[in-house]
């Protein structure tokens, strides 16, 4: 195509590689060159219809080289050595890998079911094997660590975060957009309190057992979130478990190409995961980006059988609680809400189930009225919003759902995605709440989240 030909004019001195460069993915080179090739240039991922998703960056910048079809023509020029090996190297390649924001929209919709995200993580990861991480990256696949480190001085960090001077600072060193608004650190971790609480060790006591896998948003800046979730499925007769050293689930990782990275906490969280699943428990997590990961994204990173096993029996936690109401068995002790939500549909959720689960929970609730925003992608895409060279552009991806959310018939804007709040609650005082804690107050379980909807959410600040 037109991309492959600019880009080998760009590249025209770069001698060509006698051999494939070796993958980091699991598949072989046949494998990759065929999901390649899956693409028959239709231009069906061009689209602007409001109806569909695909490509959120193709949406606000409609040009060849941010269409997914342009990125399986690269990865199938690069296979076959229309382009060299060395090519994955260079600035440019990268920029036009980074098009991609791993969100699965193309995945989803594209009539022959081209893998893009996977071939792009191929080829982001290609470009850090030879070239490393850039520092604002390298931050964003150690943000557990990071935050281990802040939570130590949680109330220094949250001053930080409401300084300008600071935020500029913060911009200028770690690439982190000055203008985004930043969640409060908790002083301490999820992970934490449920040791505190007796959840981090298995129970033989019931067949009725989950296991809770959290992120690093809800571990850190919602735990709130968590314990409702707790609650939640200890209302309706099961036992929780919190494995204590489980650890993020990489999708940060995945999305800039740190596969190395990535590959090491799939293997170790698919070895935890995988035991407890054979204990009887099922996997439930409240994050639609770890829920994509136990399901999908692992199975790409690592060819196990554990890993089969961990994505057969991984939900996401309002997917698990429909599957319930369904079956007949979901408690439904639910008190009125009289609220107006505003809910937006993540993709990740979209990705991992093709379904609005969170959404049918809530339509559960007597007196609580939902309608859907379909405006399309936030705009945020996990941490591509969060950083100064994106900000914009995200802002704009999203400004459909933003300016939405904004209208005075909703009290507030509702979402299971932590990247997707940040966005919703970026230009506007209201709160955007996780459906989970508006189904724990409706069972009467956390009467404290009343405040949520009267107030200016407390969580987040504007610089």
């Amino acid at each position: 195509g037109g991309t492959v030909q600019r880009f080998a004019a760009l590249l025209g001195e770069l001698p060509s590689a006698a051999e494939p460069f070796p993958l980091l993915m699991a598949w072989n080179h046949d494998e990759a060159l065929l999901a390649a090739r899956n693409c028959n240039g239709c231009g069906r991922c061009r689209t602007l219809a409001p109806i569909e998703r695909m490509c959120p960056i193709f949406r606000f910048a409609p040009r060849e080289e941010a269409s997914p079809r342009a990125k399986a023509n690269l990865m199938r020029a690069l296979l076959t050595g229309q382009l060299p090996a060395s090519s994955v190297a260079t600035d440019e390649m990268r920029e036009i890998a980074d098009l991609c924001v791993n969100c699965h929209q193309c995945r989803l919709e594209c009539p022959a079911g081209v893998d893009i995200p996977k071939l792009m993580t191929e080829l982001k990861g290609q470009h850090v094997a030879q070239n490393g991480l850039r520092m604002s990256d390298w931050l964003l696949t150690r943000l557990d660590a990071v935050c281990t480190i802040s939570s130590r001085g949680a109330p220094g960090t949250n001053w930080a975060i409401t300084n300008r001077r600071m935020r500029w600072l913060i911009e200028k060193l770690t690439g982190l957009a000055q203008g985004r608004k930043m969640p409060r650190i908790s002083p301490h971790s999820f992970l934490r309190w449920a040791h505190r609480q007796k959840l981090t060790r298995p129970s033989r006591k019931s067949d009725r057992k989950v296991v809770l896998f959290v992120d690093v948003f809800p571990n850190w800046f919602d735990l709130q979130l968590c314990e409702a979730i707790v609650r939640i499925f200890q209302h309706n007769g099961f036992d929780v478990y919190v494995p204590p050293t489980q650890r993020p689930s990489g999708m940060s990782s995945i999305s800039v190409g740190a596969v190395e990275h990535a590959q090491k906490l799939a293997t170790h969280n698919v070895e935890l995961l995988a035991d407890a699943v054979r204990q009887g428990y099922s996997i439930v997590t409240p994050e639609p980006a770890a829920a994509l990961c136990l399901q999908h994204e692992y199975l790409q990173l690592i060819d196990d059988e554990d890993a089969r096993l961990v994505a057969e029996k991984s939900s996401e936690a309002c997917q698990f609680l429909w599957d319930l109401h369904r079956d007949g068995q979901l408690a439904l002790d639910l008190r009125p809400l009289h609220w107006f939500i505003g809910y937006h549909l993540p993709c990740h959720t979209r990705a991992a189930t093709n379904d609005s689960p969170a959404e049918r929970l809530l339509e559960l609730v007597p007196s609580l009225m939902v309608e859907r925003i379909e405006k399309g992608c936030s705009g945020m895409a996990g941490m591509y919003g969060m950083k100064r060279a994106n900000y914009r552009s995200s802002l704009r991806a999203g400004w459909g759902l933003i300016s939405t959310i904004r209208e005075s018939r909703f009290q507030a804007g509702s979402t299971q995605c932590a990247s997707c709040k940040i966005q919703m609650e970026q230009g506007t005082s209201k709160p955007t709440i996780h459906p989970l804690k508006i189904l724990a107050l409706s069972y009467g379980l956390m009467p404290e989240l009343e405040s949520l909807i009267h107030e200016r959410s407390a969580e987040l600040t504007i610089t």
